[in-house]
Parts: C-alpha cells; sequence; structure tokens
C-alpha cells in the first residue's frame, strides 16, 4: 500500500509541472486576448503574446524550482547551509558560462543543418508557422520571447522542475536527462522542431548536471536561439550555404564538431 502510495505521488510530481504550464499557456493566452483582443490576435503581435505569457509564468516556476531545490537539501543526510543562495547551487566562472554559449551556438547550427540533409522538414511542415513569425514579427519582440523569456522559463521548468524530478524518480541521471529531453521536445508541438529541441535538449541538461547551476543552461539556450533569429533574417547568408552542397557539409561537420568538442569540457562527477 505505502508502495503504491509513493508511485503516485512520484507520478503526480512528474505530471504537476507539464500539466501546469500547458493550462496556464492557454489560460493566459485566452485572457490576454479577451482584454486585448485586436493587439494580441494581430499576427504581427502573436510573439509579443508569448513574451508576456512567459513572462507571467516565469515566478511561478522559479518558485517551484525554490521549493524543488530547498526540499532536496532538507532530505539529505547533512542538509546544504545557505539560504536563498542555495537555491541556484554553485555558481560557474565567467569561462565556464562562455563556453556553455560557443557550445549552444555551434551545436545549435550544427542540429540545425543535419535535420535540413533529411526529408523530415518537407514531410512535417508544421515547424514553418513558427518559422514565418520571425520574418513577420519585430527583431525586439523575437528578442524579448525566444532570447529572454523562453529561455528562463523553459530551463526553470524542464531542467530546474522535469529533469530533477525525473533524476529522482529514475534513480539514474542518464535516463533522467534522455525524459527530460523527450518532454522538452513535445513542448515545442511539431516534429521537426521536436527532434531539434530533443538534440539540444541533451546538451543543456548536461551543462546543467555538471555545473549544478541554471544560468549556463539558460545562456546556452538563448544563445541558441539567437543563432536561428539572426541568420534566418540574413537571406544572403542562406543563399550562399544553401547554393552549395560541399559547403553545407563542410559547415555542418564544423559545427558539430566544435560543439562536442565543448560539450566533452563539461564532465560529470561520478553518481553517488
Amino acid at each position: 500500500m505505502e508502495q503504491r502510495k509513493n508511485l503516485s505521488k512520484s507520478l503526480w510530481e512528474l505530471a504537476m509541472p507539464f500539466l501546469l504550464y500547458v493550462s496556464l499557456n492557454m489560460a493566459i493566452q485566452a485572457a490576454l486576448e479577451l482584454c486585448f483582443f485586436e493587439f494580441f490576435t494581430a499576427p504581427e503581435h502573436a510573439v509579443w503574446e508569448l513574451a508576456v505569457v512567459n513572462g507571467i509564468e516565469i515566478p511561478i516556476f522559479y518558485r517551484m524550482y525554490r521549493e524543488s531545490c530547498i526540499r532536496e537539501q532538507l532530505e539529505e543526510p547533512e542538509p546544504k547551509r545557505g539560504g536563498k543562495n542555495a537555491v541556484w547551487k554553485r555558481k560557474s566562472r565567467t569561462g565556464r558560462l562562455l563556453l556553455a554559449i560557443l557550445g549552444g551556438l555551434f551545436l545549435g547550427r550544427g542540429i540545425n543543418l543535419l535535420i535540413g540533409l533529411t526529408p523530415l522538414p518537407t514531410l512535417f511542415p508544421g515547424y514553418e508557422t513558427a518559422a514565418d513569425s520571425m520574418y513577420t514579427s519585430s527583431l525586439l519582440s523575437l528578442v524579448a520571447a525566444s532570447m529572454v523569456t523562453a529561455p528562463i522559463l523553459e530551463e526553470l521548468l524542464v531542467r530546474g522542475v522535469l529533469y530533477r524530478n525525473l533524476k529522482g524518480v529514475l534513480q539514474n541521471r542518464y535516463a533522467g536527462m534522455a525524459c527530460a529531453s523527450l518532454l522538452f521536445g513535445i513542448l515545442h508541438g511539431n516534429l521537426v522542431q521536436g527532434l531539434f529541441a530533443f538534440l539540444i535538449g541533451l546538451y543543456l541538461n548536461w551543462i546543467y548536471e555538471s555545473e549544478g547551476s541554471l544560468l549556463p543552461a539558460i545562456l546556452a539556450h538563448a544563445a541558441v536561439n539567437a543563432s536561428t533569429i539572426f541568420l534566418e533574417r540574413m537571406p544572403e547568408w542562406q543563399n550562399v550555404l544553401y547554393g552549395s552542397l560541399p559547403l553545407y557539409l563542410a559547415v555542418t561537420a564544423v559545427c558539430l564538431l566544435a560543439g562536442f568538442e565543448i560539450w566533452k569540457k563539461f564532465p560529470l562527477s561520478k553518481e553517488k
């Protein structure tokens, strides 16, 4: 009976943050469109709506992450001390943060280009709706939504809450990373973006586990999104790259190799 009760509690701890995120998204979007119908229903303002929704949710999931950290500290044989400073765990040095950012840039570009070599974008064009927003939305709205609010919110939710819960339930950090990355992919709503998010999510989970802090993952996530935003708005670069298969393959290989070399700079401690 006790075992079944613990299982139910574990399943609820896994499902609740995910369901809360989806429910809040729907509720806040509906409220915004009801109160500011003309503004937020215009296609060019859709990204602003996303930025506002993310901004409202960040304090909610920060509190959830904070409580998870405190609960974990109290459950240890010798609870860690440090009050609020202990919530984010140890801080990363500037050099480590720069490495995390570079890894995000290289892996983000490399994985994106690699997926472009497959038939997936043609077979599953659902990602085009999100891609089109890069051309119809202002640069400021894209920066606010994709480079600021989304990395903070999604890292709090996926790495800070879901991954920590999964690692505890599965008792294996590698399984936790894989499952958290899968959920990260599902959150993106279509196969092409979902596959990209799953693969880059493995890197983000890894550096979070390695550094013991969300900050490197947040900055790397922002770098991944930044590379997409700025490069997709440079048609000259795309014309040169897509016009030469050897160049395309070379850039893909260089980005992936550089990204994996940086990834290796983030070793994991031995599991106790």
